[in-house]
């Protein structure tokens, strides 16, 4: 959905995370979520990343399974 609520139909869904090695682990968090439609992926923040110690930012999209939704619902109940 564009952001006036255009027609544009979401095919994908992503989690939008970031990672931090500690201790040689790493430690995933979510910062929100991506929608991808005909044209583009739309990402919303629900928090912002915070840079390395040498000021580069990554984030990354993992897409979204069915088993998530499912395991989602069901924590839900």
């Amino acid at each position: 959905m564009t952001p006036l609520g255009g027609g544009n139909v979401e095919k994908k869904k992503f989690d939008v995370l970031t990672a931090k090695v500690k201790n040689e682990k790493v430690y995933w968090t979510v910062l929100g979520k991506a929608y991808e439609n005909e044209t583009n992926i739309k990402i919303e923040f629900n928090a912002l990343p915070i840079p390395n110690p040498n000021g580069d930012i990554f984030v990354y999209l993992k897409e979204q399974s069915d088993v998530q939704k499912i395991d989602v619902q069901k924590e839900k109940r």
